[in-house]
């Protein structure tokens, strides 16, 4: 199923402090270092939802359904869904009540019911506008947030693609993706 993120997020589920404590920078610290670890957030953020295919922080998706019937949406957990729209074969726009679908918002399951006489058209025929994601950066499981904080520590210390004399990042993505392989959900 296709999708595209409508609305990013406005907040990171790890603050720039809890990043600073995670680093051991200096408290308080107002230096181009907050300039450097706020992207680092977001870029750790981005992978690890990537990775597991949830959404981390609170946005607004579309999903693409080829059909009628049974979909997992993209990026769990689901909040709530905005609307689901189909499209007939004349592109004629009709939006389906609460009535004519059934969502689990825990595993992002949704059942469209196919109403009476209705036909699609060939692309994207329905529509589905959703908010995803975890209510707080303290709701996401430890796990997946000290996945983000090992990334966020090594691209700190690691700024550029090659480091001569380092040690190989091969520990690092190892270790990251042990952690959010148990997370790990998907869709069709």
């Amino acid at each position: 199923m296709k999708y595209e993120v409508s609305t990013a997020p406005t907040a990171e589920p790890v603050s720039l402090a809890d990043a600073k404590m995670h680093l051991r920078t200096i408290t308080g610290d107002t230096s181009e270092d907050s300039a450097i670890i706020t992207p680092l957030i977001q870029a750790a953020r981005e992978y690890c939802e990537n990775i597991t295919g949830r959404a981390l922080a609170a946005q607004t998706v579309k999903a693409y359904p080829e059909s009628w019937g049974l979909w997992r949406l993209p990026r769990p957990p689901i909040v709530s869904i905005a609307s689901i729209k189909h499209y007939d074969e004349d592109n004629a726009e009709h939006a389906l009540a609460s009535a004519d679908y059934q969502l689990d918002t825990a595993d992002g399951l949704v059942y469209i019911l196919t109403p009476p006489g209705a036909s699609l058209r060939a692309l994207n025929p329905i529509v589905i506008e959703y908010t995803c994601g975890y209510a707080t950066g303290n709701a996401i499981p430890m796990a997946i947030r000290q996945a983000m904080l090992l990334l966020i520590g090594h691209w700190y210390m690691n700024r550029e693609a090659v480091a001569t004399g380092a040690v190989t990042t091969v520990e690092v993505d190892m270790a990251t993706r042990a952690l959010l392989r148990q997370y790990k959900v998907w869709w069709f």
